[in-house]
Order: structure tokens, then C-alpha cells, then sequence
């Protein structure tokens, strides 16, 4: 590729990620990526990247580097892009790369490839996003005073594809797409993508994802998945009362003796190796989609509380969706109404 332009992929989330790495193994790899450090431990994930083969170029970018933007719109961009380059340490020109491809265009990166007036590919950062009912940041964005003479004249920012240097939006399906003129859309199906995944791209995510051995799926056969929440975070309960509903959630439906695999959400910071000594506990920050698509085996159940998480999960034969009240009489909590 010594002689061809590379694509940029510029990620904030292990999600985006995953979907930017199996593209670029499928474009030949050796593309380029930058990658927002508001993901948690994006150095060693950086590092595992790179020897996937799929980036021959990964750049770490701290965006609390760069504190604000220059108002008014007397050389905004040209100021604005000036101190991202000091501060963060990122340099892009047009024309050096093929293509951008980024989700959150509403982030510092976004508005630094704006400043660069650089032509992005807008990618949805939720599988099926732009086929989402609710689209009320667009339409309040759309709404402003003076929205269609700053989109014609690129003044200021405008986010989430309203931007005039928006090359494209992708869709998981363009045709059912009304929030874009249909020359400005591209079908790209994420969901395709990932069902369409080999054994060896499967291998590559999990050497990138999962940074602790698995077991065999001989081991591993009856296994429970637990998909646990923090409802601390949310100031539903203390942690004692959030440890005690666990247990009593993973004794339920994890007999003894069987494999208990543990994926929470990044969040929680619950220690899930010390609740449940012996399980298998993965990465908080991992895609859910690595479990549901990338797994050398199956779960015998899936479980979880009061959360959508297993919503379109395929690999568990039994999914288990408890409300919170019949979690909490499983650990002979009382319900508590209203919550």
C-alpha cells in the first residue's frame, strides 16, 4: 500500500473501534487511526491494535488537551485549528487520506476536521442510529436562528452530518433514511458486517478485545453469561445491597459448578473478580458486540437485570431479562415502589 492512499478512522469507543478494525483488515490493512484517549486504557488497546495488522498508523489524541473554541467568526476555524495543533499534537491536511471516517462529529476531533474544512464520512455510532425515531438534537440544531446561511457558509460548527463538509452519512439502510438528501447517503450495514465476520476476524477481535485466556469450548460448555449494571451509580442501592443482589442473581441461574462468565457495564466499577472468585470477568470497556459475535462458543443462558443489553443478543440459548424487584426478592430484598 506503499504507493495508495489509506483510509482514517477516528474512534471514541471500544464499539467504534471494533467496526474501524475489521474494515480495515477487509481494506488489506495498514490504514490509520486516530484514537480519542476519553477511552479507557487506549494505550494498551492502541498497542494491541497495532499488531493486528489492520492500522500500520494509531494515534493517541488527548482532547481535555484543548480547552475550548475561539468564538466569533472572525477566523474562527484558522484559530481554533492552530491551537489544536499545539496542544493536542495532531496534524491533518485534505487530501491525505482517502477517506475520514468518524461518528462523533460533535467531539474536539470533529470540530478540528472542521476547522480543517476536511471532507469526513459520518458513520452511525449506534447500530441503525440514523433509523432512529428520535432525532431531536438534529431537529433542535436545524431549528436555530440562521441555520441554513452558517451550513452554507460553514460558519461556526454544526454536528451529527449538518456540517458542509460532510461528504457523506452512512446508514443501515439509506433507503429508509429521511434525515439526509438521498445523494448525501450511503448504506454501510454494521450488522451485515458483523454476522459476515470469518474465524479468523473473529480471532483478531478477541486478540484485541479480551485480554485474558479463554477457555475452551469444551470448558466453557454450560456456561452463564452475567451482565450486571451499576444501580450504585444510578443511587438506587448500596454497593452491599448491589453485591448481595448479584450473588443471589449468579446462584439462581449459575449452578455450582458450571463456568460463570461476568461483562458489565463501563460504569460499574464493581469488583467482579473479588465478588465472584473463579469466574471469568472480561473487560468492562469490551463491545458487547465481541460476546454476541466473536465468541469460539455459546452461553448457555445470558442474564441481566432491569437493562435492554440483551436485546438482539444471539449467543445465549436462554436469555434472562429480571425486572429489579425480581432480582430483589431473589436476595430476599424488599421492592421499593417508585423505583
Amino acid at each position: 500500500m506503499a504507493n495508495q492512499k489509506t483510509d482514517l478512522y477516528v474512534c471514541h469507543t471500544a464499539y467504534q473501534v471494533l467496526i474501524a478494525m475489521v474494515r480495515a483488515l477487509r481494506a488489506g490493512g495498514g490504514q490509520s487511526l486516530v484514537l480519542s484517549t476519553v477511552l479507557p486504557n487506549a494505550e494498551p488497546l492502541a498497542d494491541r491494535l497495532a499488531e493486528t495488522g489492520a492500522f500500520a498508523e494509531v494515534r493517541l489524541v488527548n482532547e481535555s488537551a484543548c480547552p475550548g473554541i475561539a468564538l466569533g467568526p472572525f477566523l474562527q476555524h484558522t484559530r481554533n485549528r492552530r491551537q489544536f495543533e499545539r496542544l493536542c499534537g495532531l496534524k491533518l491536511h485534505r487530501g491525505q487520506y482517502a477517506h475520514v471516517y468518524i461518528c462523533n462529529d460533535w467531539s474536539v476531533l470533529g470540530r478540528y476536521l472542521q476547522d480543517c474544512h476536511l471532507p469526513y464520512i459520518l458513520c452511525e455510532d449506534t447500530l441503525g442510529g440514523t433509523l432512529d425515531p428520535d432525532q431531536h438534537l438534529l431537529a433542535a440544531q436545524r431549528a436555530e436562528a440562521g441555520f441554513a446561511g452558517r451550513q452554507r457558509r460553514g460558519e461556526g460548527y454544526l454536528y451529527w452530518g449538518d456540517a458542509n463538509c460532510v461528504a457523506a452519512v452512512e446508514s443501515e439502510d439509506a433507503a429508509k433514511c429521511r434525515l439526509f438528501p438521498a445523494k448525501k447517503l450511503v448504506t454501510f450495514s454494521k450488522a451485515a458486517l458483523l454476522q459476515s465476520l470469518t474465524g479468523e476476524e473473529k480471532a483478531a477481535v478477541r486478540a484485541v478485545f479480551i485480554t485474558r485466556p479463554l477457555p475452551d469450548a469444551a470448558a466453557a460448555a454450560g456456561a452463564t453469561l452475567l451482565l450486571p449494571r451499576s444501580f450504585v451509580e444510578d443511587g438506587l442501592m448500596t454497593q452491599p445491597e448491589q453485591n448481595a443482589l448479584f450473588r443471589a442473581v449468579a446462584a439462581r441461574y449459575a449452578p455450582a459448578g458450571t463456568p460463570l462468565f461476568i461483562k458489565t457495564h463501563p460504569r460499574d466499577a464493581t469488583d467482579y473478580a473479588a465478588l465472584f472468585p473463579g469466574a471469568v470477568v472480561l473487560d468492562r470497556a469490551m463491545p458487547g458486540e465481541v460476546l454476541n459475535f466473536c465468541l469460539p462458543f455459546r452461553f448457555r443462558r445470558a442474564v441481566t437485570v432491569q437493562s435492554w443489553v440483551l436485546r438482539g443478543f444471539t449467543a445465549a440459548e436462554e436469555p434472562v431479562c429480571l425486572s429489579l424487584d425480581e432480582a430483589r426478592g431473589l436476595a430476599g430484598q424488599a421492592a421499593r415502589p417508585g423505583v
